[in-house]
């Protein structure tokens, strides 16, 4: 029998959950449909050895409540009170064979630490955080949660800071070298490169600016880790009369008259077809318009979304030890930065981390044991991370099954330079590519970050609204704001409220 539902949506990323979780909350009959086996996208976990492994959350940056919006979107998904966020013992901490650095918590004590550390810096500092400062307090709020006077004040104390942001275009290269000499410390400055772009040359100064400045004031975790966030998102979703399915495979996305109104989707070996007023779609666009929407002439619209770079993709090897290796190396952060000596004491010209040997790129590392996770009670994860791309892994089987073997042994090896033995305290190691991603996800090149950061404007990002399928909406690392844990979640609560009911 057919269904009728307010919205369906395609895909259970945090994008995804958050629109449905909104939307159930405001008295929609959501309808989320997953192809894999677990929810949440890439904020999920799975299990090796009995204990969980987190697939995607390193740490979530989370800052003051009246610059980071997240705080007030927790609270409109009803889920602030279905997590707990644990509160990490650093920012991070720098390391090489022959350097450490740790950077706390609050703005003032990092600046603190960084003109100790480099005294000759200490006004470029300053303007620096200055700088980050006000990006993050130009997007605290949607424009529709702003209170009366904040609005009425908008276009005075906030407008012009995205406007100067669009006509300047300015890179994170850009603000490093007008504000800083030492190239160290630009490299320090931008150390999670990672979580979000390879290149500071071409990664917008904004979006490096608003998430480091909430890093800065407080970076988290979420107990029982990412699945755990997805879970409460589903679970509000289910809680307002929603429905949450996994292993549903959307096949097809319905229409009439250019407009999209239901989908056809396979689960348990039958196909379903389910009708809505709207669909949203949570998985990467192109899936949307080359695989979903086959029947309609949607050459124009690929074009455009091939036209638009895709960001760099991870490499992410998982590690689980027997022993609780906080307790063994005392000089262990929760999260670890690690740069090869050669590359952090080069010139700052050389930004691009793609073109480093893929062996010794800067890389994170996760230690869950650092804090109560909820991963594991008498099991400790570890968790590396670093830039890469689908085309360095498209090799075949038995070259990418080699390659895997070589990049994952010099992982171990790299570790052991910085904590001695390490490795001799696993029990177990495997390596995700982007290949795993895509493979995962479906999304094409593993691209879990969507768009590349290169440019301000929305008019760079994917619009949250079909312009050639009506009742058809995005939310996903594509649109606005963009990629990465925070980005997925405020497209999600952006979207949500950007839709229109009759």
């Amino acid at each position: 029998m057919d269904v009728k539902f307010d919205v369906v949506i395609i895909g259970s990323g945090l994008g995804g959950l958050s629109a449905g979780a909104f939307l159930a909350r405001n008295g929609k009959r959501v309808l989320v449909l997953e192809q894999h086996s677990l929810i949440g996208g890439c904020a999920t976990c799975f299990k090796r050895k009995g204990a969980l492994i987190d697939a995607g959350l390193h740490e979530m940056d989370l800052g003051e409540a009246k610059t980071d919006m997240k705080h007030l979107v927790f609270e409109k998904l009803g889920i602030k009170n279905k997590i707990e966020i644990l509160p990490l013992p650093s920012a991070w901490s720098i390391k090489s064979k022959n350097y450490n650095l740790t950077l706390p918590h609050g703005i003032e004590k990092v600046k603190e630490v960084l003109k100790k550390e480099f005294p000759q810096e200490s006004k470029g500092i300053d303007k620096y955080f200055k700088a980050i400062r006000l990006q993050a307090y130009a997007i605290r709020r949607f424009p529709w949660d702003l209170k009366l006077s904040e609005l009425l004040l908008f276009p005075f104390s906030t407008a012009w800071i995205f406007i100067k942001n669009r006509l300047l275009n300015k890179k994170v290269y850009d603000v490093l070298n007008a504000y800083i000499k030492n190239d160290k410390l630009k490299k320090i400055l931008n150390a999670n490169l990672s979580y979000y772009h390879h290149d500071s040359k071409e990664f917008i100064f904004s979006y490096h600016a608003m998430a480091q400045k909430h890093y800065y004031d407080g970076g988290v975790y979420i107990k029982g880790g990412s699945q755990a966030l997805s879970d409460a998102l589903a679970e509000v979703i289910k809680e307002n009369q929603g429905q949450v399915l996994a292993k549903a495979e959307v096949v097809k996305i319905l229409t009439k008259d250019q407009k999209a109104c239901g989908v056809e989707y396979t689960h348990k070996n039958e196909t379903h077809t389910v009708y809505a007023q709207k669909i949203i779609a949570n998985c990467d666009p192109l899936i949307v318009y080359k695989d979903l929407l086959k029947d309609l002439n949607l050459t124009q619209e690929i074009k455009a979304i091939e036209s638009k770079k895709r960001a760099c993709s991870l490499v992410s090897a998982y590690f689980i030890y027997d022993k609780d290796i906080s307790k063994i190396y005392e000089n262990m952060d929760y999260c670890n930065f690690i740069f090869e000596d050669d590359f952090l004491n080069s010139s700052y010209e050389n930004t691009n981390i793609l073109k480093l040997d893929i062996k010794k790129r800067p890389m994170a590392f996760v230690n869950y044991s650092k804090v109560d996770s909820g991963l594991a009670s008498d099991k400790y994860i570890g968790v590396v991370a670093f830039s890469s791309n689908y085309q360095e892994w498209d090799l075949n089987k038995q070259d990418y099954k080699a390659k895997k073997e070589e990049v994952l042994k010099a992982i171990v090896q790299r570790l052991d330079e910085i904590f001695p033995n390490l490795s001799s305290y696993l029990i177990h190691q495997e390596l995700a590519t982007p290949k795993t991603i895509q493979r995962y996800t479906k999304a094409y090149e593993g691209a879990i970050y969507g768009f590349s950061q290169d440019q301000e404007g929305t008019k760079y990002r994917l619009h949250y609204k079909s312009k050639s399928v009506e009742n058809l909406y995005f939310a996903n690392a594509f649109i606005f704001p963009g990629g990465g844990f925070t980005g997925a979640i405020l497209g999600g609560y952006f979207c949500a409220n950007k839709m229109n009911f009759h």
